[in-house]
C-alpha cells in the first residue's frame, strides 16, 4: 500500500553557510483540505459548464490527477548544483 508523503528534507548549502530542515508535510494536509472545500465549487461550475463539450472528461478527471499527483511525491529526490551553493530537496 503506498502512503502519501509525510516529512520533506530541504538542505541548502553555500560558501557562507549550510541550512537544513524538516517540514512535516502531514501538517498542510488540513489546509490543502481547506483550499479543496474552497475551490470545489469552482469546480462544479466548470464541471456543469463544460459537461456538454468534450472537455467535461478532463475536467472530472483533473481532480483525481492532482491528488495521485501529490500521493505519489513519496520517494521525489530533488539535487541542484549550483557554481557557489547547492539545494537538496528529498521527499519521505
Amino acid at each position: 500500500m503506498n502512503w502519501p508523503p509525510t516529512l520533506m528534507h530541504i538542505k541548502i548549502k553555500s560558501k557562507d553557510a549550510n541550512f537544513s530542515f524538516w517540514l512535516p508535510l502531514f501538517l498542510l494536509f488540513p489546509l490543502v483540505l481547506v483550499i479543496f472545500l474552497i475551490l470545489s465549487p469552482f469546480m462544479l461550475i466548470a464541471i456543469i459548464v463544460l459537461w456538454e463539450t468534450r472537455w467535461r472528461r478532463m475536467a472530472i478527471f483533473s481532480l483525481g490527477a492532482a491528488f495521485l499527483a501529490l500521493w505519489h511525491l513519496r520517494g521525489l529526490k530533488v539535487d541542484v548544483q549550483g557554481p557557489k551553493e547547492s539545494v537538496y530537496i528529498s521527499v519521505i
